[in-house]
């Protein structure tokens, strides 16, 4: 019994530890753009990590046909078989960084990403080029990018992890009747 209270806490402390980079992939992170329609398309854009930082830079790309009346964006076909460049424009430099978005590494199929090493801060403008079946299309989002700081939310979160299973230990062995030895 005591063998499975300690692995349940291991994988909580893990999940806990890794959530970070998990949230990175699958079309999490800010929204940049939020149904917008490029031609025939309707896009979605987010990017990882809020704030943007000097380091890794993460952009998920999810897109379906762009269909008059259809509001939300979810009616039109995803569309699978683009071809989509991401460029990033160091605005002050004007150094580009350039990367096909693919299904390759995507968590979810449906989504093109793109990983990047930002090295400068500063303003970054991003530009999607699409080369779909129903032609070309283009969208822009400007990004600001900081120093990088350290994430302290692993540590916290396995610091909390750990506080929730030594707590759980305690009440544990509270809880359990004691032992009466007899005389």
């Amino acid at each position: 019994m005591k063998q499975n209270w300690i692995s349940i806490w291991l994988a909580l402390l893990l999940i806990v530890v890794l959530a970070d980079s998990m949230a990175a992939h699958g079309g999490t992170g800010t929204p940049q753009l939020t149904n917008e329609d490029i031609g025939p398309y309707r896009i979605f854009v987010w990017s990882d990590p809020e704030p943007p930082q000097v380091g890794q830079y993460h952009v998920a790309i999810a897109m379906t046909e762009s269909l008059p009346g259809d509001a939300s964006g979810f009616a039109g076909k995803p569309i699978l078989n683009a071809d989509i460049t991401v460029i990033l424009t160091h605005i002050a430099s004007g150094a580009t960084l350039t990367k096909k978005a693919t299904h390759q590494d995507a968590v979810n199929k449906i989504y093109y990403e793109a990983d990047f090493e930002v090295p400068t801060p500063g303003e970054w403008r991003v530009d999607l080029a699409v080369i779909g079946p129903d032609g070309a299309a283009e969208a822009t989002y400007m990004e600001e990018f900081i120093e990088a700081t350290f994430n302290w939310m692993p540590i916290a979160g396995g610091a909390l992890a750990v506080l929730l299973a030594v707590g759980a230990l305690v009440f544990h062995w509270r809880v359990q009747p004691q032992l009466v030895e007899a005389h």
